[in-house]
């Protein structure tokens, strides 16, 4: 009897531990919109773009915010990797375009997180950028979305610029990528080789630079595409794409090679 209680109290025992480690492993939520790039690294597709959650022992780290109809979706990915609000602490933003930062402020009330944004961006961020010429029809565009959506602009806690470090997910370069907008960055790890571009090109059936009408300096675009590889990085991840994988660097740099750029 005592014997068959040892083996009753052990067998208890092992069902906790192994309870335990399952509470402690991070599973993928059931979601066809969520999936892992590589570990530590997930992408979140929303209605125009993906929104990527960059993952540590510390917690989350989101790379721009989303567009309309994606705050759920984000905050649901956050909560069923098995983080609480609070572990949100940054959220990063490539450029002050409202599919970038719509959902910003809403998730810094949900969490507390901290705002990086590029310097130059302020009146993109704010709403009050005057577009000039033909990308007009952009900004009056933007405007509607704005009302519609009754966007808030996100308190941003630091203004960031080219060669900055940010102390998030084995560190962060700052490299600004102007063009698309005036202080459009994109975010580098060299632990990782993984290079967060934004919105500096997007990969559909083809490589293709920002359209010419929103943005802000189409041949500075150009330079910016050029600068991305300049750096060792084996995964770009820009935030509008059908698919990416290891192959689409060798893309990029096809395309680079076709405009004359030549870094």
């Amino acid at each position: 009897m005592r014997k068959a209680a040892v083996t009753l109290i052990a067998a208890l025992g092992l069902v906790s531990d192994r309870s335990r480690q399952m509470a402690n492993t991070r599973s993928l939520p059931e979601s066809p919109r969520l999936k892992e790039l590589r570990p530590g690294l997930f992408a979140l597709r929303g209605w125009v773009g993906w929104t990527h959650l960059l993952i540590d022992d510390d917690g989350v780290v989101l790379v721009d915010s989303g567009f309309a109809g994606d705050l759920r979706r984000l905050q649901g990915a956050i909560t069923g990797l098995g983080f609480q609000p609070h572990q949100l602490k940054a959220i990063l933003i490539t450029h002050g375009h409202i599919d970038h930062t719509a959902n910003a402020a809403a998730l810094q009330a949900w969490s507390g997180a901290k705002v990086y944004a590029p310097a130059g961006d302020e009146l993109h961020l704010d709403g009050r950028y005057a577009y000039r010429r033909a990308a007009k029809v952009c900004g009056l565009l933007k405007f509607l979305g704005r009302g519609l959506m009754r966007y808030r602009p996100p308190k941003v806690d630091v203004w960031v610029r080219d060669g900055d470090e940010l102390p998030f997910w084995g560190g962060l370069h700052v490299v600004g990528l102007p063009g698309h907008t005036e202080g459009h960055v994109g975010y580098y790890t060299a632990s990782k080789r993984v290079f967060f571009v934004g919105d500096t090109f997007a990969v559909s059936f083809r490589i293709a630079l920002p359209p010419a009408i929103p943005s802000t300096d189409a041949a500075l675009a150009r330079e910016s595409f050029g600068k991305v590889l300049d750096y060792d990085a084996d995964l770009l991840v820009p935030t509008h794409y059908f698919s990416i994988d290891e192959h689409t660097i060798d893309r990029v740099r096809a395309k680079a090679a076709s405009l004359n750029l030549k870094r």
